[in-house]
Formats: C-alpha cells, structure tokens, sequence
C-alpha cells in the first residue's frame, strides 16, 4: 500500500503486504479500532477456548466455581493484552521489536524467541482438536491428513498478511457463530446441570483462575502487531476497550459452555463430550465450526512467527521487508508448528495445561515490564529509528545501565521476576515450595506480576535513571 493511499474495510484485500516489522508511515495508517474488536472476537470461537475452559472443572472445581474463575480469570488477563494493544497504533511497530526500549536491541531476543515457541505451540495446540474434531466427522480420515487440511488455509493468510487476517477474522465472527449457538443450546437442552455453590476449593479456584489469565495474556506479545496500522492520534482507549470487549465476549461464552459439557460429561474428552451432546446435522456443522474456526486465529500465529524471525534477523543484519524473506519465514514456522502438531497428538491435555502455564511463569515479568515502562516510566515516549539501529540508543545508553544491546535493569527485573515464581509454581511436573500451604493454588503469577513491575519502575525511576525529555531516545508520541 502506497503513501496515502486507504483501503476499505469491506473489501478483500488481494495484494501481499508490504511491511513487516518495519515502521508504518502515519500515510499508509488505515482501519477502525472497532477493526479489533472482530480480530478479537474471532480469535476465540476456537476448540482451544473450549478445551482451556474445561479445564476449569478438570482441576477439580464444581461447576458454579469454574464458571466465577472463568470469569475473574478472563477479565484480569485481557487488561494485560488490551493495554498491550493500545501500544500498536502508537509505535507503528510489531510488539516484540518494542521489546529493544525496554530489553536493549540485543536482550530484546529473549522475548522473541519466548514468541517463537509460543506461535509454534499455540499453532499445535490448535490444530491437534480441530483435526480431532475433523477425524470424528469422517472416521477415514488420517489425523495428520486433516492437521494439514486445516494448516494449508492459515499459511496462505498469514503470507497475505495483516488486511487479509483482520478481514478473514471479521467474516469468520459471523461464519461460525452457528456452530457455537448450536453447541450452546445442546448443551443446556441437555440438562443436569448442578449451579449450586457448594464445595469451595481455594487451590483449585485459584489454579483455574490462573490459566484463564494467562490464556489472555499468552496473546500480550502479538496482540499490538494488529493494531499496529491504526492512525497514531487514536488515543488508548478505542484500541484498548475494542480489544478488551472482543476477547473476553467470546471468551467467557464459549469457556462457560466448556465448563458445562465437562460437567456432564466429566470422563469424556472434548472432542468425545460435544459428540455426547449433540449428533446429526447439528453435531456436524458443531465439528465443522470447530475444525474450521481454527484458521484465523493460527495464520495470526503464523505471522507473528514470521515476525518473530525477521527481529531476531535484523538483530545480526539489516532487515528490508521483502516477499521471499515473508514467504520463506512463515513457511519455516508452519514447518516447525505441523511437525510439533503430529508428535504431540497423543497426550494432548495434560501437554496443552502444562504448555499454558509454562507461558505463563516466561511471560508475566515481560509484560509486567513492558507495561510499567511504556505507561508509566517513559509514558509512551520511544526513538523508533533506535528500534532499527544496532548503535543506537537501546544498543549503548550508559545513563540508563544499556551496555552490549542490553538493558541490564530489565534484566535483572525479569530474571528477579521470575525466581520468585518458582516457589508457588504448581503443574503436573513441578510443585513450589509454597503450592502445599496454598491448598494447590497457583500464584505465581501475581507474585511475579507485582514483583516484575515494582522492582523495575524502582531501578528505572532511581536517581540518574529517572527518563527526562532532554535524554536521547525520547520521541514524544502524539495523544500523550
């Protein structure tokens, strides 16, 4: 797309994209913000937001206290990602190369290959069910075969790039609505469901609460990459509350209705369970949804692999967005994500909770500092052409402790952040010290929310640390 050239939101996009992880000029900034709120939205009406909200009752919570950690758990996660996402149209650049403002242009890889795994793994871990779901339609069909029928779709968005991912998610909240609504009515025309709120346990609550916020914040390190091409003046709140609103819609319905089959049908696995309460034509088009419904949500893993490649490229080289290098990374990462998808099909459930939690423990001091620094240390405030400069600012800036593209106080916050985790960490392969005193709960989360944060606004607001305007690589943002 040219210089000041618009597109139109209703018309589908048939050109490559341009641009990578390269900056946006304010007249190639089209869309709405409400753009986000069907990006988000579709994100969700997913087989992964089903089988992470059966997870809620799986961990041993009755059904009235998975559906309350249901939604504690969603609307804590999805602050976290809603702000990330109101970072987009501000910085014009993908969420992992803003990463070098807070970790240096060179510690800024380790957000970046934490991305890496994530795109891989939740690509996986959403292609093995809708496989399944397509296995169970036609019982003849091989499971990696439909792995593939549902992966082909998503390489060829994600080579399009952003316009045909957000029009794709907007068509998409509307194409497997029925499938769901379907889903839900079966569900509750099935009965036997106990909403009594009996039976209370505090570990079990706080586990589940645990992995619907990370199930939000998991989307925190791409989740600006498409709000990136808004205008810049948007100001916070139209991208942060279309975000908000759009994930946790979806979200909480499709997660509730999970908890529900679950319930019903507590030794089923998911895929089984929906099959239990509804067949025919119904049931069909319920498997189709969510076999299909998993393409939007896994080109935008795709991309932000591709993404994810070209930063940590451009940290040994110089990066020119070009179709070959797109075409050539997303490929590499579909690879990766279809080679994992066949391997890790056998146990899935207990894989996919640990991987959940996994990401987790690795991302919250990240956020936690990419947050505290852009809201609060430098408010929105960054050089953008330092992104880019391996001698720049984030590579060297001795009055703010950044020696070797290193920030040194991020760092340390993270590596901080995250030790104080491991003590009340509890998955099915590790317990913390203190997860026995907490009745199995995990809070290793907010520990390391507020530990992460804390310690770095304290080490980057110190003294001669303290961000001025008359410091280098201070760019004032419009809005703020």
């Amino acid at each position: 797309m040219k210089e000041g050239t618009t597109r139109s939101a209703g018309v589908m996009p048939v050109a490559i994209e341009e641009h990578h992880i390269d900056f946006i000029p304010e007249g190639e900034r089209h869309g709405r913000p409400r753009d986000l709120f069907y990006v988000w939205f579709a994100a969700n009406l997913v087989i992964g937001t089903i089988i992470t909200g059966a997870l809620a009752v799986l961990v041993g919570n009755n059904l009235f206290w998975s559906l309350v950690s249901i939604v504690v758990g969603n609307l804590v996660g999805a602050i976290f990602m809603a702000f990330h996402s109101a970072q987009g149209p501000r910085l014009g650049v993908p969420q992992l190369i803003q990463s070098r403002g807070q970790f240096g242009f060179h510690g800024a890889l380790l957000p970046v290959a934490l991305g890496i795994l994530l795109y891989v793994g939740f690509f996986a871990a959403g292609a093995i069910p809708a496989a399944q779901g397509l296995h169970a339609l036609w019982s003849g069909l091989d499971l990696n075969v439909a792995i593939l029928i549902i992966a082909v779709p998503s390489l060829l968005l994600a080579i399009w790039g952003y316009d045909l991912i957000h029009y794709w998610q907007r068509i998409a909240t509307f194409l497997f609505l029925l499938g769901f609504v379907l889903l839900t009515g079966a569900v509750l025309a099935h009965g036997g469901l106990d909403f009594s709120a009996g039976g209370f346990n505090g570990g079990s609550f706080l586990l589940s609460v645990s992995i619907m916020a990370v199930f939000q914040i998991s989307y925190a390190p791409y989740v600006s990459d498409y709000s990136r091409y808004l205008k810049r003046t948007i100001g916070i709140a139209p991208p942060f509350w279309a975000t908000f609103i759009g994930t946790n819609l979806s979200a909480l319905w499709l997660m509730a209705v999970a908890a529900m089959v679950t319930a019903q049908f507590p030794t089923s696995g998911t895929v089984d369970a929906i099959n239990k309460v509804i067949g025919g034509v119904p049931g069909a088009i319920v498997l189709l949804t969510i076999a299909f419904g998993i393409i939007g949500v896994n080109a935008m893993n795709l991309y932000g692999g591709m993404l994810s490649l070209a930063t940590a490229l451009s940290s040994a080289t110089r990066v020119k967005p070009s179709t070959p290098l797109r075409i050539g990374f997303v490929v590499a990462i579909w690879v990766a994500s279809i080679l994992l998808a066949i391997v890790g099909a056998g146990n899935f459930m207990t894989n996919y909770e640990n991987f959940l939690l996994l990401l987790l423990y690795l991302f919250i001091p990240w956020t936690a500092i990419n947050l505290t620094d852009y809201y609060f240390v430098r408010q929105g405030r960054y050089d953008i052409d330092a992104f880019f400069d391996p001698k720049g600012v984030y590579a060297r800036d001795p009055q703010h402790a950044v020696y070797g593209g290193i920030a040194w106080l991020a760092m340390a916050a993270y590596v901080v952040g995250f030790l104080v985790e491991v003590p009340f960490i509890n998955t099915t392969i590790y317990q913390g010290f203190f997860v026995k005193d907490l009745g199995g709960a995990d809070v290793s989360w907010i520990v390391g929310l507020i530990v992460s944060a804390g310690l770095y606004y304290f080490l980057a607001m110190r003294g001669r640390f303290r961000l001025t305007e008359d410091m280098p690589g201070v760019t004032p943002v419009p809005g703020h």
